[in-house]
């Protein structure tokens, strides 16, 4: 993409977590455990085909990842009712999800990080089983100091991994982001 943001700026900008310092404000007592226990009420017929582990650490990791988005300035309202989840989780972004875009280009330009729109990747160059760096459609080549993050968007508008990931019934709806073809996914 030319600027950032992507899905996210499309985005209604909610978080789910448990252990958040709003639903402590208003009594509250919510712990990872109890989001992973009721994520599969909220998926429903799906949650057979959910990768437990993942939802694990999603469930752990995103307390400690809320408070880090509002230490960058990042302001929520809620918590929200999300039924079927059994506790108030849904945080959502002010004034909009923006804002996530705002404050985190901010806060990694101020730790260093060289942000390149409009950049298509087209090679990850390896070191044995690490990724040190990234070829480009125009030839350029760039070598990581400290780490690669590859900031690859959604796969909506490709239907082989939508089939994949989300089942052949939603492999035949339209993606309404046109450049959610999945490139980064396949890389």
């Amino acid at each position: 993409n030319a600027q950032l943001g992507g899905s996210t700026a499309w985005s209604v900008g909610s978080i789910t977590s448990s252990g958040t310092p709003h639903q402590i404000r208003q009594g509250l007592q919510d712990r990872p455990q109890d989001h992973y226990d009721d994520m599969p009420l909220f998926a429903g017929d799906l949650a057979a085909r959910d990768n437990d582990e993942l939802r694990r650490i999603l469930c752990e990791e995103v307390p400690d990842a809320f408070r880090w988005l509002l230490g960058l300035g990042i302001r929520f309202y809620g918590p929200m009712p999300e039924p079927p989840h059994r506790q108030p989780r849904m945080h959502n972004v002010l004034p909009n999800s923006l804002s996530y875009i705002y404050h985190l280009e901010r806060h990694a330009l101020r730790v260093g990080v060289d942000i390149r729109p409009g950049t298509r990747v087209t090679e990850l160059l390896t070191a044995g089983d690490a990724v040190g760096g990234a070829g480009c459609s125009d030839g350029r080549r760039f070598r990581a100091r400290c780490g690669v993050v590859l900031a690859m968007g959604d796969f909506t508008n490709d239907p082989e991994l939508k089939g994949r990931y989300m089942g052949p019934q939603q492999a035949k709806v339209e993606g309404v982001n046109a450049t959610a073809t999945g490139d980064g996914q396949k890389l």
